[in-house]
């Protein structure tokens, strides 16, 4: 919109985050005092221009994400209708101008009424249709730019091993919690980007790759992109899984090529790619000493594992990449205590964390 100089702000609301009265407003049965909503303060800002919605701003969208219900929606018809009018309990209207515009952004439409249906303008967009594919391919094409022999590698290694049967394969197997196509390959992608930026910010790596391209040694070269790009194949498809990781673990053996094969011991996950070594090399070869000097609180005591390692490093990928990391698993599993040993590693300075305990009666106005 903007590049076609029709100046565009828009605002994200996911409706099944609060209640209906944080939504639209509520009037206080005692006092008689109203409170507005979310809704009612955006509808208005943006009908009388105020704060960050300007009368210069082309278009003003009010983007709905989340699950259509009668418990919300309904509140909706008069704006949806021909009147475009947001009428509130308090008795006030607020009239939808030319400029301001309302988008529900959902997955389905199971839960709808046939009269919001009628209201809206339905464009149904068809996942196997659109697919993670163009995603990908806009992501290669930063490659095509600043590394063309990377880019290749890339490409191939993506027909050689993510084609439909694969993906049809992961789909059956049980994952402990539901993924997407997209968050699986956009996590793929997150790791090879981290994984090549050390190729040029660690030294030691930086050296080896310069080696590598004078001497023109692109069968060494290219090992280690496919090794990165399995290494990335593995945590994204494989991360989420459930009892399923030994099947698994067979699968990406047999997917890798016999000059970058797995070591016969343990499984796929004991291992990452070091593209100076050119082969895998086991986790526990980087795991840090345990401080015996250590003189702090007991509870804050970590003693690095293996696992521990690993989940470091996975989590600061995220972290330098500014990409959202979920963990999922009972109570006892060391999910907290990962999380907060890897934010004792980095610069206080310039980071900062907090901790939300949540329960079955945290409600939005608590949190």
């Amino acid at each position: 919109m903007n590049k076609m100089n029709h100046e565009t702000i828009f605002d994200i609301i996911d409706p099944k985050a609060v209640t209906a009265d944080e939504l639209y407003g509520c009037m206080n049965p005692k006092t008689k005092e109203w409170k507005d909503g979310v809704m009612s303060v955006m509808m208005r800002d943006m009908n009388k221009n105020n704060g960050v919605y300007k009368a210069h701003h082309k278009y003003k969208w009010i983007i709905l994400d989340g699950d259509v219900d009668p418990e919300w929606i309904e509140s909706l018809n008069t704006v949806m209708d021909d009147n475009k009018v947001l009428t509130l309990v308090s008795q006030e209207r607020i009239p939808m101008t030319p400029p301001m515009r309302l988008i529900l952004e959902v997955s389905n439409l199971r839960n709808a009424t046939p009269a919001t249906v009628s209201r809206g303008g339905v464009l149904f967009i068809n996942d196997n249709d659109v697919g993670w594919k163009p995603y990908f391919d806009s992501w290669l094409s930063k490659y095509k730019k600043s590394d063309e022999f990377a880019e290749n590698v890339f490409t191939l290694a993506l027909t050689n091993y993510i084609n439909d049967s694969f993906i049809d394969d992961m789909k059956q197997r049980d994952h402990i919690a539901p993924v997407c196509d997209m968050s699986q390959v956009q996590t793929l992608t997150t790791i090879i980007d981290f994984l090549c930026e050390q190729l040029h910010s660690i030294k030691a790596q930086h050296e080896h790759i310069k080696k590598l391209k004078t001497e023109a040694k692109e069968d060494e070269l290219k090992l280690i992109y496919e090794g990165f790009f399995i290494f990335a194949m593995m945590w994204a498809y494989g991360g989420s899984l459930d009892e399923d990781k030994i099947s698994f673990n067979g699968l990406i053996r047999g997917l890798s090529m016999a000059k970058i094969k797995f070591p016969e011991k343990g499984q796929c996950f004991d291992y990452f790619y070091d593209p100076i070594v050119g082969d895998w090399v086991h986790w526990d070869t980087i795991v840090e000493e345990y401080d015996r000097d250590y003189d702090g609180l007991f509870n804050n005591l970590v003693v690095p594992t293996t696992e521990t390692t690993r989940q470091r490093f996975l989590l600061n990928i995220h972290t330098v990449k500014k990409k959202g990391m979920l963990y999922v698993g009972t109570a006892g599993t060391g999910k907290t205590t990962i999380i907060k040993d890897y934010f004792t590693t980095l610069d206080k300075e310039k980071t900062l964390n907090a901790g939300i305990s949540f329960n079955s009666y945290t409600d939005s106005k608590e949190l």
